[in-house]
């Protein structure tokens, strides 16, 4: 029996965390639905990353300590280049996605033409795509910043305050 749109829905509200940027969250959520509408079944795997979980996810395949904490896991391999603050995740305007086998009980990590429309579905909705990217291919990661720097972000907190006016008065 094929997985139902709210359990998808409902799931990827769970991964994406309390900090998403509200205009992030909402065309997430509709990335996953017009997929589903399609036959497409995915999920969101990720949205608002605190520091320390970015520290985590940088320490995969390297030495690395972050606030004296040791993040060092050279058992996994590099998923990240970006140190915590230097993702958009920590600012709720990047997500996470994968394919999910029709029953929903199986994550799909291949990057095949059902993952291509996830991607350009999202671009639809104002993401960018990691898959796009040139040096650093990250295919589940899509982000939506205005056009903004994770340096602007962290050097004017005010601005995740202009993000996260209504949409409807930032023209979208």
């Amino acid at each position: 029996m094929k997985v139902a749109l709210r359990t998808l829905l409902e799931r990827s509200v769970k991964k994406m965390g309390k900090g998403m940027n509200h205009v992030v969250k909402a065309s997430a959520l509709e990335m996953v639905e017009r997929a589903y509408n399609e036959g497409i079944t995915v999920q969101i795997s990720a949205g608002y990353r605190s520091l320390e979980e970015q520290a985590n996810l940088f320490g995969q395949g390297r030495v690395y300590s972050y606030k004296g904490k040791n993040y060092s896991n050279l058992a996994k391999p590099i998923v990240t280049n970006a140190k915590p603050g230097q993702s958009y995740h920590n600012y709720g305007l990047a997500i996470d996605f994968f394919i999910v086998s029709d029953d929903g009980k199986k994550a799909i990590w291949t990057v095949n033409s059902k993952w291509q429309r996830v991607a350009a579905i999202g671009k639809e909705l104002g993401f960018i795509w990691g898959g796009d990217w040139t040096s650093f291919k990250d295919y589940p990661h899509l982000e939506m910043t205005g056009g903004l720097s994770y340096n602007s972000y962290k050097q004017e907190k005010n601005l995740i305050l202009l993000l996260q006016r209504p949409a409807k008065e930032m023209g979208i």
